[in-house]
């Protein structure tokens, strides 16, 4: 089931081989709730390490023994298997109480990523704990999967700031989807907007209306500077807000630096293609 307006149908939550943090799955089941979508927690295996136990020279240095060692396929399967039901336990207790419709599925590879994703997806990104997982083919395929292929990329700090407060958005254009879907989403959280233009403009007019119709309340930001720059404008303004929604195509094609202006803040990135909400209807 999908959130009235919303268009989209499930929220596809990325876990990493790692820990990943509770703070931020509960941040992605939270708006997959308060939207009324489908929660799809995958489980991003790396099908690598099996392949490489295999490999008569391959050898891993341990600290604790402290020298190289031929790598142990059996204790490399258990690793594997001890994370998956690590990652599958922490994010049933984050779901227990939820009403929204779930479901687990470990994945291998990049192509195994992408074939799950679809246009009307949410795909949530957590924060890699370590910064050496950045850099594995697991992370790297999900975030070039889910900025290609899904309708809107969550892109989810490791700590979360707040839980509360208003819905943050830039009005680059009058018809952008990440507007209609920012007003949206306060509406389901029952928060304010705040809608940030360049100097000299204003909210549009229609926006304004529907803000009215479903309760909610917009304050108006007017800025001289560049609006792409979404974090020092929320920190200037100390917005305190719990949510940014900006559109793809005011952002810097370098994906992977997105965590690093988060400020324990989540990001909704909604892609240009992505129609608005409520379109077909209106």
């Amino acid at each position: 089931m999908s959130g009235p307006g919303i268009g989209f149908k499930r929220m596809v939550v990325g876990l990493p081989q790692g820990l990943a943090s509770q703070a931020a799955i509960d941040a992605a089941a939270d708006l997959a709730e308060f939207l009324h979508i489908e929660l799809l927690a995958t489980f991003l295996a790396d099908a690598t390490l099996p392949a490489l136990a295999g490999l008569s020279g391959a050898r891993e240095l341990r600290s604790l023994e402290q020298g190289w060692q031929a790598i142990d396929r059996a204790q490399i399967a258990h690793d594997i298997n001890r994370a998956i039901s690590a990652a599958r336990r922490r994010f049933a207790e984050s779901v227990r109480s939820r009403a929204v419709k779930t479901s687990f599925d470990v994945v291998t590879g990049a192509e195994a990523i992408a074939s799950l994703i679809r246009a009307d997806d949410i795909v949530a990104v957590i924060e890699p704990a370590h910064p050496g997982e950045r850099v594995t083919r697991q992370f790297t395929g999900l975030l070039e999967a889910a900025f290609e292929m899904a309708g809107a990329v969550l892109v989810v700090p490791r700590r979360i700031a707040r839980t509360t407060g208003p819905i943050m958005t830039v009005a680059s254009d009058s018809n952008s989807p990440d507007l209609h879907a920012a007003l949206e989403i306060a509406a389901a959280f029952k928060e304010r907007l705040v809608v940030v233009t360049a100097a000299g403009t204003h909210p549009p007019l229609k926006v304004l209306a529907e803000a009215e119709r479903l309760g909610v309340q917009v304050e108006h930001i007017a800025v001289s500077g560049p609006l792409a720059d979404a974090s020092s404008l929320a920190a200037s303004a100390h917005l305190r807000e719990r949510l940014r929604v900006l559109s793809r195509s005011i952002l810097t094609d370098d994906a992977a630096r997105l965590f690093s202006s988060l400020q324990g803040i989540p990001l909704l990135v909604i892609a240009p293609s992505q129609a608005a909400p409520g379109a077909e209807n209106s």
